[in-house]
């Protein structure tokens, strides 16, 4: 097990809807990442990365806290 940063997927759905964003393809159309690292990441199947991550602060001007979370997370899926 190793610290890594998790999203907090509940807390960016609610940002997400707020900013009037129903879809993964929204997401990251808005992000300006591809859809399918919105759903890798949302899924758990891949930790989000820093450009992930300062995308989601500068587009949705949250603060780290609000959306992210550091815990440890498994060997292979942190791979």
């Amino acid at each position: 097990m190793s610290p890594r940063v998790r999203i907090r997927v509940d807390a960016l759905d609610k940002i997400a809807n707020g900013a009037g964003l129903t879809s993964r393809y929204a997401i990251a159309k808005r992000l300006g990442v591809s859809q399918s690292t919105v759903g890798r990441v949302l899924d758990g199947e891949q930790l989000p990365g820093n450009p992930f991550i300062a995308a989601t602060l500068t587009a949705f001007d949250v603060s780290f806290d609000e959306v992210f979370e550091v815990g440890e997370v498994a060997d292979e899926v942190a791979a």
